[in-house]
């Protein structure tokens, strides 16, 4: 059976994918991109799993085979969902572009800020390979930078004169840097932030041949950037292409050999839900987000436990039991898993949910206008990628801070007038 489901999950990514290049606006709509990034990030490795699923068994590698397949469609499903009126007028929100400057001027001096405290500081490494102590702080308050950059770009291709070009290019430099250092998130952060507000400004679009080309492309390119990182910039300045073709052909192998896979992590977390009946319930996406807003450093790192269920402490120990499984240091549970251990099969039903939100947001920014939906949205759709890749749980984080962020930029902002 795992064909059969690997063969559905197929059917259901190119579906999104065809979706979208049949009308090429949807490009920079939930259901493609969400589409490219099951392309792209579960698909190869569902490949790879098939081919070698130790410890995975027969049948939890159906189930995430099948669960995969349906998240993906859940991803257009509940994008197709008829909006409702009371949140469009909610997300419409008058500003003053003079005020709004003001604020995204706010927003840049808070990033830079914070970015010369990081220059400064010791990165604190922990067990499993993430930042701990002051860094961590430091890096939440700089990503208030990328909604700078949102806010200036969109009033540069509004009205181009130099003071909109200048804050714009000062406000992007941190995400740029990040992008030469071969970052994978900060660089599709900074190429859909420049996307997206092309399109909601100047209508502007790629040609249908190009957004192909990248969707094949995409699927060696994210493997290429986790194996090479900066590197990659570096062989494509210095023109070394047959170097770049070596690389990726490695990187892509490497994956192929399935020695280290985030789906198989997804893979034995669903059979243990499966086994043992541990479901979360949300659980788990509280504990993503008590780690992300409360600061032990502050705190303390007890009280700060103590707020959580540790859901995922339960399960670490059951991988080790049941199967002597250990996720490996930098890897994570996919959003497909993820989401299943919170409700089961019931979970693929938050993908649906988050496509309902931003079908909201499309229409509120591309049809009313609304400058608040169109910052939100530049925001919101790393987050929902991120959701796949890194769990749903991180979504949320990512999404509460664009909320908080974005929300009091446009509250500082807000003139007269509403939608009727």
């Amino acid at each position: 059976m795992a064909e059969a489901y690997r063969n559905l999950l197929v059917i259901v990514c190119l579906g999104l994918l065809v979706w979208g290049v049949i009308r090429i606006e949807r490009i920079y709509q939930y259901p493609f991109f969400m589409g490219c990034m099951f392309l792209s990030f579960i698909l190869p490795q569902a490949f790879a799993l098939i081919a070698h699923p130790e410890p995975v068994g027969p049948e939890a590698l159906d189930n995430v085979l099948l669960v995969s397949s349906l998240c993906a469609a859940a991803c257009w499903i509940g994008y197709q969902i008829k909006p409702n009126t009371k949140w469009l007028k909610t997300l419409y929100i008058v500003t003053d572009d003079r005020k709004l400057f003001i604020a995204g001027i706010m927003l840049m001096a808070q990033a830079w800020f914070f970015n010369f405290l990081l220059s400064r500081t010791t990165v604190q490494i922990a067990a499993n390979y993430n930042w701990t102590g002051p860094a961590t702080i430091y890096l939440f308050f700089i990503q208030a930078g990328n909604i700078a950059f949102g806010i200036f770009l969109l009033q540069t291709l509004k009205r181009p004169h130099f003071l909109n070009i200048i804050f714009t290019v000062i406000s992007g430099w941190p995400l740029f840097s990040t992008v030469l250092i071969g970052r994978r998130q900060p660089t599709m952060t900074f190429a859909i932030i420049i996307g997206i507000s092309l399109f909601l400004v100047r209508q502007w679009v790629p040609p249908r041949w190009l957004i192909v080309t990248a969707m094949l492309m995409v699927t060696f390119l994210i493997p290429l950037f986790g194996e090479l990182r900066g590197g990659v910039w570096n062989l494509v300045f210095s023109g070394n292409w047959q170097e770049i073709l070596s690389a990726t052909e490695r990187a892509f192998n490497s994956q192929q050999k399935g020695d280290i896979l985030e789906l198989r992590n997804a893979a034995l977390v669903i059979d243990v839900a499966n086994r043992t009946g541990l479901y979360g319930f949300g659980t788990g996406w509280w504990d993503s987000i008590i780690f992300q807003f409360v600061p032990g450093q502050i705190v303390g790192f007890d009280f700060k436990k103590s707020l959580q269920f540790n859901l995922w402490d339960r399960y670490s120990q059951l991988l080790s039991s049941l199967y002597g499984y250990t996720r490996p240091n930098g890897t994570t549970i996919p959003g497909v898993g993820d989401s299943f251990i919170e409700f089961s099969y019931f979970g693929c039903v938050i993908f649906g949910l988050i496509g309902y939100i931003f079908k909201h947001l499309w229409i509120s920014a591309t049809y009313h206008k609304s400058t608040f939906s169109r910052i939100l949205y530049m925001g919101m759709i790393s987050p929902g990628m991120v959701g796949l890749t890194h769990g749903i749980g991180r979504f949320f984080q990512e999404a509460i801070f664009q909320l908080i962020f974005v929300g009091l930029a446009v509250y500082y902002a807000r003139g007269k007038g509403r939608l009727h």
